[in-house]
């Protein structure tokens, strides 16, 4: 869906930018549909800019990466460019609260008029009473998909594994909210248990 959102949105001649580009994962299957398309992925791994290198052997002159601390990104520093779309896959879950307004405020700011932003993340579960509901979503989802998924047999222990992982997600109330502080008009695409496809339009002023 993420990919569909982005091929459908991007305009030739425009860059891209992901935020938490990793090992280049996303661009690999982004260049399969957009061939010709233009991506700045901003990332602070070392390790995680080699990888990416190594699988976008070849399209060095269409990807490229900035290695930045997400927790100052207002400091980071981007190549010139018109900068129509953004994405960020579970990277800003990671981020200790604040500075996942930040990096809300950063894209805002980045983005051409009318761009997109797309936030695809994991979302923190409210609390204990609804815990049980997440866990039906989790079994569906291991029936369908065959996968193992494993967030904790109660809240305490969901808790504890996101505090071991240095995870801060925020519900999706908290995610809209500091979305439309940022300027962004959003629109919760997809929620899937405590994963959220969340679409932020950076709005034309009138006048």
């Amino acid at each position: 869906m993420l990919l569909s959102l982005i091929a459908d949105h991007y305009i030739p001649g425009s860059t891209i930018l992901d935020i938490g580009s990793g090992s280049g994962l996303v661009e690999e299957q982004l260049f399969r549909r957009l061939p010709d398309a233009l991506v700045v992925g901003v990332d602070y791994s070392p390790a995680m800019i080699a990888m990416a290198e190594k699988r976008l052997a070849g399209k060095d002159k269409q990807f490229v990466t900035v290695q930045h601390d997400l927790c100052d990104i207002q400091s980071a520093k981007l190549p010139e460019r018109d900068y129509q779309l953004a994405f960020s896959v579970q990277t800003i879950h990671n981020l200790p609260p604040e500075s996942q307004r930040k990096v809300m405020s950063w894209v805002h700011k980045v983005l051409s008029k009318g761009g997109f932003f797309f936030f695809l993340d994991r979302i923190a579960v409210p609390g204990a009473d609804s815990f049980s509901c997440y866990q039906s979503v989790w079994k569906r989802q291991e029936r369908v998909y065959s996968s193992s998924i494993d967030e904790g047999r109660s809240f305490p222990e969901h808790q504890q594994y996101l505090d071991e992982q240095g995870d801060s997600p925020l519900t999706l109330q908290e995610n809209l909210k500091i979305i439309a502080e940022a300027g962004f008009q959003a629109s919760a695409l997809d929620v899937r248990g405590n994963r959220a496809l969340i679409a932020c339009v950076k709005i034309i002023a009138a006048g």
